[in-house]
């Protein structure tokens, strides 16, 4: 990656971290501990948290494993968690650090939609740290629809926020299975009254940017508004967001 690259990726990270913490999606408890539970975690576990942001799920699980390895690319994310307890590094998923074989589970949260090149790479990464019988778990937004034109009005939605990839199940659950993993299992969940206006709020984004969004949202088909459980209130717009979570075990 070129320095303009790095620069303008650590600004962007700079700009999200300033906010991240107000962002309901971040601390919703249900989402949490579906990870928790779908995780497997066992008291004598390593884990590596990847794209760790402020530490929220590193926190969540550090008292039921041995220990968390908590990693970012950002460093002004890193700087703005509490990490008693937690090893925290700067860090790419994408690149060599590790020892093979030392983790037991790998957790990455809202992480893999930003790595826009080599995602088999980053995967392959992730299969060669766990230890034989180790899991991965990635949990991603995804659509509120497999339905292809809904696929599209969310890709390009979400084009004025950022670059990053457009996930769907059946396309995550490939992403696991074809390098590697086995018994790959995917589990939905569901964030109800997800709002707009708190996303767009603590997003770091221009307020021209977020304007242009919600409108997005406001006069979005109606098939849109029907599988996102749409409300449009006077100063918000509330949706039933769709969430996943895969797993898969190396073997």
């Amino acid at each position: 990656m070129s320095n303009k690259s790095l620069v303008a990726k650590d600004r962007f990270w700079k700009i999200r971290s300033d906010h991240y913490d107000n962002l309901f999606w971040t601390k919703d408890e249900g989402y949490l501990e579906a990870i928790i539970r779908h995780a497997d975690l066992k008291k004598h576990h390593i884990v590596l948290d990847v794209g760790t942001g402020t530490g929220t799920v590193a926190k969540e699980m550090k008292e039921k494993v041995n220990h968390v390895v908590a990693v970012d690319v950002s460093k002004n994310m890193l700087k703005k968690g509490s990490w008693e307890g937690i090893s925290i590094i700067k860090w790419d998923i994408g690149d060599s650090l590790f020892k093979d074989h030392i983790f037991h589970r790998v957790i990455a949260r809202m992480v893999f939609h930003h790595i826009l090149n080599n995602i088999d790479r980053a995967v392959l990464r992730c299969f060669d740290l766990l230890k034989d019988n180790g899991k991965i778990l990635i949990a991603e937004g995804v659509p509120p629809s497999d339905d292809p034109n809904i696929v599209s009005w969310y890709t390009e939605m979400f084009k004025l926020k950022e670059k990053r990839r457009t996930f769907t199940p059946s396309y995550l659950v490939d992403l696991l299975s074809n390098n590697g993993f086995k018994n790959v299992e995917l589990h939905e969940y569901y964030m109800e009254d997800f709002s707009i206006a708190n996303w767009l709020e603590n997003s770091g984004l221009d307020r021209e940017i977020q304007e242009k969004m919600v409108k997005i949202h406001v006069e979005s088909p109606d098939y849109v508004k029907e599988a996102y459980n749409m409300r449009i209130t006077p100063d918000d717009c509330i949706i039933r967001a769709k969430n996943v979570i895969v797993t898969g075990e190396k073997q």
